[in-house]
């Protein structure tokens, strides 16, 4: 994923120093950067999020819609998710060069959020719970498109991205609705006034895992991707288990190693849930007050 161009002597020197516990912005191997969260950025959407971690710009907008749930699953709704690469974030991504990252961003998000997502009502085991936006079963559910959109990139864009999602899925306010009628003669009406929010405790964060050499770092940067041998992202959930585990770059990577390499991600990961969670705890409580 990397679309930093770097010369074999610049990729030696990061990787020296990565062997060394210094990397070029002055971080340690397990070190993460800071993220910056701004929510309700787009007025048009259910919810929104922009996060910024170093120089990866990314923003995310839900959108809630009714529609009609599948034959297969009549009593749950749906989660989909889009993935657009700007082609101001590279030129590489200029005409039809970011489809295929968009694509690999994409499905690493789904993935992350499709393991253990569950339609059954109580299980309380899934991403998102899908039977809180069935509406009647078999005729209507609720459908939360998740659209992501790639404004700059300088590394572990997942992270970002999986951030965001958090975020604007947190910032998400869907009309309340009435049901009315009996039986085949059930319909709804929603109440505009009245929202109700998705129950985000269980959605996944990524983590972006990198060898150096025989370094392993976290959170990498666009040339230390560049640099590396091979890239993985980790998603797990705030109570520690893991969603997902995709190879995004490199070279293969021995089964031990790459243990170890999501041993560390899981770590760091179960201190990013924390941060994020009382970040947007207190914004709730400011804009309640």
């Amino acid at each position: 994923m990397g679309v930093v161009a770097l010369s074999e002597a610049e990729k030696r020197f990061i990787v020296a120093g990565a062997s060394k516990n210094v990397r070029a912005d002055g971080r340690q191997q397990r070190e993460l950067r800071d993220v910056e969260i701004a929510c309700g950025v787009i007025a048009q959407a259910t919810g929104s999020a922009r996060v910024r971690i170093g120089s990866t710009d990314v923003i995310v907008g839900v959108k809630a819609e009714i529609g009609t749930p599948d034959v297969e699953t009549p009593s749950i709704g749906a989660v989909e998710f889009s993935v657009e690469c700007s082609p101001l974030a590279s030129p590489k991504f200029r005409g039809r060069g970011g489809d295929e990252l968009s694509a690999e961003l994409a499905s690493a998000i789904e993935k992350s959020f499709g393991v253990g997502m569950s339609g059954e009502a109580g299980t309380g085991t899934g991403a998102v719970d899908l039977a809180s936006l069935c509406i009647l079963p078999g005729k209507s559910c609720w459908v939360l498109y998740v659209d992501a959109l790639v404004l700059d990139l300088d590394g572990s864009v997942v992270d970002a991205i999986s951030v965001a999602c958090r975020a604007a899925l947190e910032d998400a306010k869907i009309p309340k609705v009435e049901i009315q009628g009996e039986g085949d003669d059930q319909d709804f009406e929603l109440d505009e006034d009245n929202v109700t929010q998705i129950d985000v405790g269980r959605v996944p964060l990524s983590l972006s895992a990198g060898l150096l050499g025989s370094s392993v770092i976290l959170d990498l940067t666009g040339s230390e991707e560049e640099a590396s041998t091979a890239v993985v992202s980790v998603s797990t959930n705030a109570q520690g288990d893991i969603c997902g585990v995709s190879k995004m770059r490199g070279d293969g990577i021995a089964p031990a190693l790459l243990i170890d390499m999501i041993g560390v991600a899981k770590k760091a990961l179960q201190q990013r849930h924390d941060k994020i969670s009382a970040w947007l705890a207190e914004q709730t409580t400011t804009m309640s007050d």
